[in-house]
């Protein structure tokens, strides 16, 4: 059972990386994103043609993670997502609003 909640809490945390990651390029531009590769591919085909292309090959890997077993794996990502993603970005947002 605790495998199928890691998923869907590692899918809710691509799914929210992404939403703020949008929010945040849409109001500071795309250098508000950190990873120059997924930079350079905001600034060629937008933000959310980018985000969505990334966060949806995230979730594929995380799924093709669940399905094989990689269930620790799976953990470790969810917790470097919320706390070098998520909560890294609503700190920002917090201090701009």
């Amino acid at each position: 059972m605790w495998p199928r909640a890691l998923l869907i809490v590692f899918l809710g945390l691509q799914a929210a990386d992404g939403l703020l990651t949008y929010a945040a390029v849409e109001r500071f531009g795309a250098v508000a994103e950190g990873n120059p590769l997924l930079e350079t591919w905001i600034v060629l085909t937008g933000s959310a043609t980018a985000l969505i292309g990334a966060k949806t090959m995230a979730c594929l890997c995380g799924a093709v993670l669940y399905m094989t077993g990689v269930h620790h794996v799976l953990a470790g990502l969810s917790l470097l997502y919320l706390f070098a993603a998520v909560v890294p970005w609503l700190r920002i947002f917090a201090q701009f609003t």
